[in-house]
């Protein structure tokens, strides 16, 4: 009886109101409840039910039938006049559909150092990589005015953008190094999966890593020592700008790539002569993708293994240097490359094999070189230790010329590669200079 009391109080203050206020005006209040030939007719609104009142049409309606009270139709204007109908004879009200609960236009998320912003119609992950290094240098007399030397240094600072647009096949990357004030731009290249998300066939164009060695192939940010080998960094020179075919069908069980590039490095965006750099790299790994990641942070009871052939055919214009005149250097190398992690256990082998074809009167030489790499987690995915030989041999036909590259190096992670802080010991020697260099390196990491 109360709320019958409450609720015809409350539709008498809004009828003078509205009596009151300009003929226009909607009061949310209104309410106005007819009976006619067996229906009952509720109204929220004055103007709807004048029009009712002189045409006899109520248009557009909600019509509850049984609803009423004595189980008559109810034909109300509006939910809210349903809503006061049923409030004022105390009625159970009716079931509606549940609204859908908001969504956002986009989605802001964050893990391991990637925040990733989702939208219906693309996707955008941001990273930022800083690393600070400390160099103590003990350099061979012989060979240097400055024979040690200590050095902070900002060796890599990188803000990385990645994701799809228009469709989940389509991708992008950019990468800049702040770092490198010369030579900002890292990466920017567009990619498309013609398999719908099997990545068995894609095409890749613009500017990255050209697919030849593994530790060139994984990222500076993935390594176990502070940085790449000597001889990685001899044979594989990295990014360039071109197009490449390729596919990591299987869950990355096959891994082929076979591309075109300019030849001439990164941001070079003119060839300098009428030859293209091809490449071409195929892995197989049966026991499952172990990733271009150095080390073995998952520990687990199944081993992976991954062996690989690259292949690099460009010709290179050298210029003219002292008494050297300028000439073309045809270059062919050949890459292998296996790796093995088991239960914290990892160890990387590679080796190059390069011929150099010069005209101009200049001899042809070959050169070759090799790494191996191992390392243990001490402490399971917290502590390592790795161990690193390296040679490099600049002409196979002449003698005692090999430089060579042995060191340890330590890692303590705190989310794996995304934080950590790295030291390492190496010895570095050529053997045709008489000189041996040793250095201590410390590097602080974080990905965020």
């Amino acid at each position: 009886m109360r709320k019958q009391v409450l609720v015809t109080g409350l539709c008498l203050l809004a009828l003078v109101i509205g009596a009151v206020s300009a003929p226009a005006q909607v009061t949310g209040l209104y309410y106005k409840e007819v009976e006619k030939d067996g229906r009952i007719y509720v109204f929220n609104t004055p103007e709807r039910y004048k029009s009712f009142s002189e045409s006899g049409e109520i248009g557009t309606a909600i019509t509850l039938i049984g609803k009423a009270e004595g189980g008559k139709t109810l034909v109300a204007e509006n939910e809210t006049a349903a809503d006061l109908y049923f409030f004022k004879h105390n009625l159970d009200g009716y079931e509606r559909p549940t609204p859908k609960p908001y969504a956002p236009p986009f989605d802001v998320s964050w893990k391991d150092g990637k925040t990733t912003i989702k939208s219906k119609n693309a996707q955008l992950g941001i990273s930022n990589r800083v690393q600070i290094r400390f160099t103590s240098e003990d350099l061979d007399a012989t060979s240097s005015s400055q024979p040690e030397r200590d050095s902070f240094r900002l060796r890599r600072m990188k803000t990385k953008f990645d994701g799809w647009v228009y469709d989940q096949d389509l991708t992008y990357e950019m990468q800049v190094n702040f770092a490198d004030s010369s030579n900002v731009l890292e990466d920017a290249q567009i990619n498309y999966d013609f398999t719908e998300g099997k990545k068995a066939f894609m095409i890749k164009a613009g500017q990255y890593k050209v697919p030849f060695g593994r530790q060139e192939l994984t990222s500076s940010g993935s390594q176990q020592f502070v940085d790449r080998s000597t001889v990685s960094n001899t044979f594989a020179r990295g990014r360039d700008i071109g197009v490449q075919l390729w596919g990591t069908p299987s869950g990355g069980v096959i891994d082929w790539r076979v591309g075109a590039f300019n030849g001439n490095g990164r941001t070079v965006s003119r060839n300098d002569n009428d030859d293209l750099q091809y490449n071409a790299r195929l892995q197989w790994a049966p026991f499952g993708d172990p990733k271009y990641s150095e080390g073995d942070f998952d520990s687990s009871d199944r081993p992976l293994f991954a062996i690989a052939a690259d292949y690099e055919a460009n010709t290179r214009e050298v210029a003219a240097s002292g008494l050297a005149l300028a000439h073309q250097n045809e270059q062919t190398i050949v890459g292998l490359d296996a790796t093995f992690k088991y239960r914290g256990f990892s160890i990387f082998a590679e080796m190059f094999d390069r011929e150099n074809d010069r005209n101009t009167g200049f001899s042809d030489f070959d050169d070759e070189g090799y790494v191996l790499q191992a390392g243990y987690f001490v402490i399971p995915k917290k502590f390592e230790v790795a161990l690193r030989v390296a040679e490099f041999d600049p002409n196979s036909d002449a003698g005692d010329n090999e430089r060579t590259e042995n060191g340890i190096g330590f890692g303590y992670f705190w989310n794996k590669h995304n934080h950590k802080l790295q030291a390492d010991y190496r010895e570095l020697e050529d053997k045709a200079k008489n000189a041996k260099d040793k250095e201590i390196r410390f590097q602080y990491q974080l990905i965020f």
